[in-house]
């Protein structure tokens, strides 16, 4: 159990801390991320709340998909919730006077974040502990709708928060957060989880998962 909640930990730390470079890059986040930058804008509140509310609200979105309720579940993928979108503010704070000016090297920090995400998705989706409702959500259509796909699951997941944005945007006719990092997320995400998947299945082999 301590080894799960370790990993667990660096993958809240990695997730969050790859949000935050996408964010601070300023080429696109991921969709999630992006639908939360915009709703931050839309309601004048920090990315972290942002993320917190739409969680919070894909949670109950993920018991109606699996079609029962696990009080357990939900209570400590809302602690995870609440942590991951603490982190990303804080991280965003630690981070607020870093200048990043050439385009190349923005791109070269946004695609780092994007894979930091992608390894983070990757540890905690297979350690099964607890699951940020986002990639639980991913999970349920990976594994109840989609015949394990992770690519066509993703794609779908991934969907529902760029429609948010697009609707924020027909709205305020304003959007952001949303450039070429969302499309390098959007179509290559499933495909750095698989990578990542294989590359770090030896350092948590011995990991025995259990549903919450």
């Amino acid at each position: 159990m301590k080894q799960r909640i370790a990993w667990l930990c660096l993958s809240i730390l990695l997730n969050a801390f790859g949000n935050a470079l996408t964010v601070k890059a300023a080429l696109g986040s991921a969709p999630w991320t992006a639908a939360g930058l915009n709703i931050a804008h839309f309601f004048h509140i920090t990315v972290g709340w942002a993320l917190i509310l739409l969680g919070t609200v894909v949670l109950l979105v993920d018991d109606l998909l699996r079609k029962r309720w696990n009080k357990k579940r939900d209570i400590f993928n809302f602690i995870y919730l609440l942590s991951f979108g603490y982190l990303i503010d804080v991280w965003l704070f630690i981070m607020q006077h870093m200048q990043i000016n050439v385009f190349v090297i923005r791109l070269i920090v946004c695609v780092i974040g994007v894979l930091f995400i992608g390894a983070a998705v990757s540890i905690y989706l297979r350690v099964n502990l607890v699951l940020h409702p986002f990639d639980d959500l991913l999970k349920i259509f990976r594994e109840q709708y989609f015949k394990g796909n992770v690519v066509l699951a993703q794609r779908i997941a991934l969907g529902i928060p760029l429609s948010i944005s697009l609707l924020i945007w027909l709205l305020t006719k304003s959007i952001v957060g949303v450039n070429i990092g969302t499309i390098i997320t959007f179509l290559c995400m499933g495909y750095f989880i698989m990578f990542f998947d294989k590359w770090i299945r030896i350092k948590i082999r011995e990991i025995h998962t259990t549903k919450i």
